[in-house]
């Protein structure tokens, strides 16, 4: 730091300047030491050295004569008058340098200064990143460029300088980990590359950045906070949640009006003003209640198809007891009655069916069907059974069918607690050679030396039963014995 105003004596006669004589007074910088700016101050005089064209005027000569002054010299050379100092010197020219640090970028500016005139002659600015003791070339070429020597070809490379908030978020470019920001990553060639930054806690973050030949990309990403996180098993498995929550919005608005209509309601504005605020409501409920856990189409069909089926079941009460009323009633019993066990019957079976389908799985939608086909043969069970015995009531037939639907069901549901999805409606029997010639359905109970085993039987079609030497029919296989 130059402290005081320099000041010609009397009879102090400037000496006589070098033909192209240039003075480097050194690099000024917040972000670097006194010894590395010392060093990098030095390359530069070297390069003034041996430059065809300039003589460079010595650091000592410029300290000797600053010290007749009474002055002094550093790297960090700020004079109140620097072109008195190049005059002193004898200098032509003289050169002040400023190097910067702007987050991974530096900065190494140089500006040359005409002694006689004090104006800036001659500018130049370059930048670079990478470590610290790499820093010796780009101060070369910026000297070599602003002392005018022709032939310099830099190729700093590219790069993608990449800060995060918060730091230390894994930094991910064409899919290969590269650190945690921030980070400087030097990518092979121009061109485009997608980078993708990664922290737990955190939403993932991704951008497609096009990196120019010899340049440095630079980005700056924020990251938002996840309050809850959803891996990426469980996000796949999420293909069934948009029809739920459709037929969730649309159920919602059909059972509000079936509600009303149970309690015997003639308010038309609330006929259509309760469908209005129920079905958002249940749409946004769903899909929080929806939101991280599997809702693969298997779970979504199940309990869809179980809510309608179980819905079904006032229609049937209205079938078995409205439209046929017992001899000593007075009159039929209201429709309003059948509505309301419709809206709980399809309560009832939706809340049963998502408790027996949640888990970290998929729901196999092929189990689906089984469920539903062993609810329907159990309600035709529960139906026949009352019918042989010659019962009349409809309350025998009724609870014969309902009792028969749920005990076919839960069955079915029992058969086919170890089928995965992905696999075939066969594979849910045991089969094997005990069947009907190979049959790879399976019996309803197979013998084997280990034990009896359980299976689902599956109908074999009559063209199946007359290739296999049979007479054409439809055959149920419930015994296979194997030894």
């Amino acid at each position: 730091m130059l402290g005081a105003t320099l000041a010609w004596p009397e009879d102090a006669v400037p000496a006589e300047r070098t033909a192209g004589g240039v003075a480097f007074l050194g690099f000024d910088s917040g972000d670097l030491t006194e010894s590395g700016l010392a060093i990098l101050s030095d390359l530069v005089r070297r390069e003034i050295a041996i430059s065809p064209n300039h003589d460079l005027v010595e650091r000592g000569d410029i300290a000797a004569l600053l010290a007749e002054q009474e002055m002094r010299l550093s790297d960090a050379f700020d004079a109140s008058d620097p072109v008195l100092v190049g005059r002193l010197a004898g200098a032509q020219s003289y050169i002040v340098g400023r190097i910067g640090l702007l987050g991974t970028l530096y900065i190494i500016s140089l500006r040359m200064v005409d002694v006689e005139t004090g104006t800036v002659t001659r500018s130049v600015t370059e930048e670079f990143i990478g470590p610290l003791e790499d820093l010796r070339k780009p101060v070369r070429v910026a000297a070599q460029k602003i002392l005018g020597i022709p032939g310099i070809e830099v190729n700093q490379g590219e790069f993608i300088s990449v800060e995060t908030d918060p730091p230390g978020v894994g930094v991910y470019v064409n899919g290969l980990f590269e650190g945690n920001g921030p980070v400087v990553v030097k990518v092979p060639k121009a061109g485009k590359y997608d980078v993708k930054l990664s922290s737990d806690g955190y939403k993932p973050w991704s951008q497609r950045v096009s990196v120019e030949p010899n340049a440095t990309f630079f980005l700056r990403a924020k990251l938002i906070r996840q309050e809850k996180i959803v891996d990426e098993r469980t996000r796949a498995l999420q293909d069934g949640r948009a029809a739920f929550l459709t037929f969730a919005t649309v159920y919602a608005a059909a059972a509000s009006d079936a509600v009303l209509f149970a309690f015997g309601s003639d308010n038309i504005r609330l006929y259509i003003g309760l469908p209005l605020l129920t079905a958002p409501l249940v749409f946004f409920g769903a899909l929080k209640a929806t939101e991280g856990i599997v809702m693969n189409s298997g779970r979504s069909f199940m309990i869809m198809s179980s809510t309608l089926w179980g819905s079904t079941w006032g229609v049937s009460a209205a079938i078995v007891f409205g439209a046929a009323p017992a001899a000593d009633a007075e009159a039929p019993i209201p429709g309003s009655l059948y509505a309301g066990l419709s809206v709980a019957g399809g309560l009832l079976y939706g809340g049963l069916s998502t408790w027996l389908t949640s888990g970290s799985e998929p729901f196999p939608s092929a189990r689906v069907w089984l469920y539903h086909l062993g609810s329907v043969l159990g309600a035709f069970l529960g139906l026949g059974v009352p019918y042989v015995l010659g019962a009349d009531s409809p309350g025998v037939i009724y609870g014969g069918m309902l009792t028969g639907s749920l005990a076919g069901a839960a069955t079915a549901l029992w058969l086919t607690r170890d089928y995965t999805e992905g696999r075939n409606v066969g594979n849910v029997s045991r089969g094997g050679p005990g069947g009907l010639r190979g049959n790879p359905s399976g019996a309803l109970v197979e013998l084997s030396p280990s034990g009896a085993a359980f299976g689902l039987p599956l109908p074999v079609p009559a063209v199946a039963a007359a290739r296999a030497g049979y007479a054409p029919g439809l055959y149920l296989p419930i015994l296979s014995a194997r030894y």
